[in-house]
């Protein structure tokens, strides 16, 4: 009999199920890949709306509290100073500081614990986020001019629209990065095989592999959208125990039923006194 296909939604599901990738490594390189792609474009679209969702709300902040501001000439000004801080994102627009510099920023990323900081000042404004510093200077935009209006209602969309488009893109680099990791995590595959004696062919080695990273990347994701992140090193560790798992349950079937057939007493066997 003919063994069922699965398609591109069954592949990434039964990745979270150990005992199916018996059958789910029998499917194509190229739909495994079409699989996970898919996955990836679905999660960063997940990103996209959440990160427009909170530069919109951000939007609406400033509409609603910040006080009229304009940057004319190189410099910055704002009728009072305006802040913003929920615990996770910190905006202070302060024109009484001359300057911000990435110290300043560190500090709040990595001891204060902010996700996402801007700070902006008389003569320069610093961003963090996703880890990324920057500082700039006003001077380095020329004639560059623009208010209060024109932040709302033309600048943050368009940051917003950027930003969207750059996740989406990002995905697809992601995959790549995916794979390359995939082909060097494929060693786990074979020393776990030879842990557990499991006979893996050669050609599904590296598709387990592939599948075996998902779970925990799509682990780390969801819980990365409630501000917990996760290592890079026990994101690792967590990738080489669910390979472990995965191997130990490939063909567990077989294993039990040789054990079985190991212990059965023949039907004529005889003892003799």
């Amino acid at each position: 009999m003919e063994e069922k296909k699965l398609n591109l939604f069954e592949i990434p599901a039964f990745s979270f199920i150990p005992p199916k990738y018996k059958e789910t490594v029998k499917e194509r390189a190229g739909k495994i890949f079409g699989a996970i792609l898919i996955c990836f474009i679905i999660l960063a679209a997940i990103n996209a709306i959440r990160t427009g969702v909170v530069m919109k709300e951000a939007a609406n902040e400033i509409v609603k509290n910040c006080p009229e501001f304009s940057l004319k000439g190189g410099h910055f000004e704002i009728a009072k100073p305006f802040s913003f801080d929920d615990g996770k994102q910190l905006l202070l627009i302060d024109d009484s500081y001359e300057t911000v510099s990435e110290e300043d920023l560190k500090y709040l990323l990595y001891e204060e614990n902010y996700n996402t900081v801007l700070i902006v000042c008389r003569n320069a404004f610093g961003i963090c986020s996703n880890g990324r510093i920057r500082v700039y200077n006003y001077s380095d935009f020329g004639d560059f001019t623009f208010s209060k209006d024109s932040l709302t209602n033309k600048i943050m969309p368009t940051i917003t629209t950027i930003a969207v488009i750059g996740i989406l893109c990002f995905s697809i680099v992601q995959v790549g990065f995916f794979y390359l990791m995939a082909c060097i995590m494929q060693l786990f595959v074979m020393m776990f095989a030879s842990i557990f004696k499991r006979d893996i062919p050669a050609e599904y080695r590296f598709k387990m592999t592939v599948l075996a990273k998902l779970p925990v990347h799509v682990f780390v994701f969801l819980i990365g959208l409630f501000s917990i992140h996760i290592n890079m090193w026990i994101n690792l560790l967590l990738q080489i125990l669910y390979i472990g798992l995965v191997v130990y349950f490939y063909d567990k079937d077989k294993e039990i039923a040789e054990e079985t057939t190991e212990t059965e007493i023949p039907e004529n066997y005889t003892t003799e006194v």
